[in-house]
């Protein structure tokens, strides 16, 4: 299975969940850094998790 490479931390995985960054704008990330992100309040406001863009 294809791997994509998250964003934030370079780590390979088969699925990416797309975040809307305060100062980065909209990037595509593992699980585990969607979750830092929204726990540092780092996504804009009601974006919100979406659905997978690869492999998923």
């Amino acid at each position: 299975m294809k791997k994509y490479k998250c964003a934030i931390c370079g780590k390979e995985v088969e699925t990416l969940l797309f975040a809307e960054h305060k100062e980065l704008g909209g990037i595509w990330v593992c699980r585990d850094c969607w979750e830092k992100l929204y726990e540092k309040n780092k996504l804009v406001s009601g974006a919100g998790e979406s659905s997978s863009c690869c492999g998923g």
